[in-house]
């Protein structure tokens, strides 16, 4: 629980040192100081039991199972000056553990438009600018119902509590972007990964949140908690990650980004463990057409906890994914059709306990626009995955599911 309450004090410390600008401020409560986007809707997976319900199973739902969901994020977003705003958003999530909570709480400084190095930052809890499918409004999903297997992780997984600064200028005509970031929080950021291994769905993370694990195996039953905090902070020491942006073309722009956890991995606080959890990721968008666009991303990276036996952690494991989405928009509605690979490699004990897992993942959906604000989703994912530590649950290593999903999405 102090790691908890540490991580809360963390997050919002930039919202108190801005409650004296809040004062002068004008129209806090004005109707465009808040938005909000909400998606209600049916989905129904074949296969496994899903891992929300204590299985292996990639989706939100599962074993022939269909389940009526929604989630909603509102947001209240006042500016404190021509510099200076906030950003306060809460989730809503009716398949989550946790089903509503802080989901980011940030200062924002913006950029000054007329300056040749334009700065910006924010300070607070907030998501790493990883994902590029998570780029609607309110940090949402615009092109499909569920993100790639890399973006849902990002989603459950890798929230901070820090301080963020951008620097972008124009470099021989091309636009160029640094981002530098010091954090605290995010030291559980890997339990997921190797435990349940990688997944398709919507679910965020939020303040004060977990997920459920699937049963444990023997060498971490009693010391691992059988929930994941998956924003905690329990070993109080400072992780950092970087981004440099470049656009190549009005078409095409491309992005490295790296980001270290700097966790301790043998801290535990009421089983919840710091997992030293690094990775690397190369992103592209690019516009062949102004109809077409497309999105990339590919990531390595590594994760281990634990105290070292016999100069091996208990859990160490490397993880690579990456995916192309491309989005059609057409008179009326776009499609939107993405294919992924996926992979984790084990690294210690494997005859007690193997987490390696090697899958790939098509995803195809349909968007039409009902009015100008709501739009219905049709979308189909296949997967087929192979994770040797399905044999723990008498079942055969390789499977392959099918998830549909329809849903209204609107913005208000």
């Amino acid at each position: 629980m102090f790691s908890l309450v540490r991580s809360c004090v963390i997050a919002l410390t930039a919202v108190a040192v801005a409650i004296p600008a809040i004062g002068a401020a004008q129209d806090l409560t004005s109707p465009d100081a808040f938005s909000a986007v909400a998606v209600a809707g049916v989905s129904f997976a074949s296969g496994e039991t899903s891992w929300t319900k204590g299985g292996l199973g990639k989706f939100q739902t599962g074993a022939g199972a269909g389940v009526i969901d929604g989630s909603a994020i509102v947001v209240w977003r006042p500016s404190l000056s021509s510099r200076l705003a906030l950003q306060v958003s809460a989730d809503a999530q009716s398949l989550a553990q946790h089903a509503v909570g802080v989901d980011e709480a940030y200062l924002v400084l913006r950029p000054d438009p007329l300056s040749a190095v334009r700065i910006s930052g924010r300070a607070g809890l907030f998501f790493p600018p990883v994902s590029l499918e998570h780029d609607g409004s309110e940090w949402s999903l615009e092109r499909t119902l569920t993100p790639s297997a890399i973006d849902t992780w990002i989603a459950e997984e890798v929230k901070v509590a820090g301080t963020e600064v951008t620097l972008r200028t124009t470099l021989a005509g091309h636009s160029t972007g640094i981002t530098l970031a010091a954090f605290q929080g995010d030291d559980t950021s890997g339990a997921l990964l190797y435990f349940r291994g990688w997944t398709f769905d919507d679910l965020r993370a939020n303040l004060g949140g977990d997920f459920r694990l699937p049963p444990l195996p023997g060498l971490f039953v009693g010391k691992q908690a059988q929930d994941t905090q998956s924003i905690d902070d329990v070993d109080g020491r400072w992780g950092a990650y970087g981004r440099i942006d470049y656009a190549l073309s009005q078409t095409l722009s491309v992005n490295l980004f790296a980001y270290d956890n700097n966790g301790s991995r043998t801290k535990v606080v009421d089983g919840q463990y710091a997992w030293g959890t690094r990775f690397v990721q190369a992103a592209a968008r690019w516009t062949p057409a102004d109809s077409v666009e497309v999105l990339a991303q590919a990531m390595t990276g590594e994760t281990e906890m634990g105290k070292p036996l016999n100069g091996q952690f208990p859990a160490d494991i490397g993880f690579a994914a990456g995916y192309v989405l491309v989005t059609d928009t057409l008179p009326n509605g776009s499609a939107s059709l993405r294919l992924e690979q996926f992979s984790i490699a084990d690294h210690t004990f494997k005859t007690l306990y193997n987490s390696a897992e090697s899958g790939w993942a098509a995803t195809a959906a349909w968007t039409q626009p009902l009015s100008r604000r709501t739009e219905v989703v049709l979308e189909g994912v296949f997967e087929r995955s192979d994770r040797p530590d399905r044999i723990r649950f008498g079942m055969s290593p390789l499977q392959t599911s099918v998830q549909g999903r329809t849903a209204i999405r609107a913005a208000f």
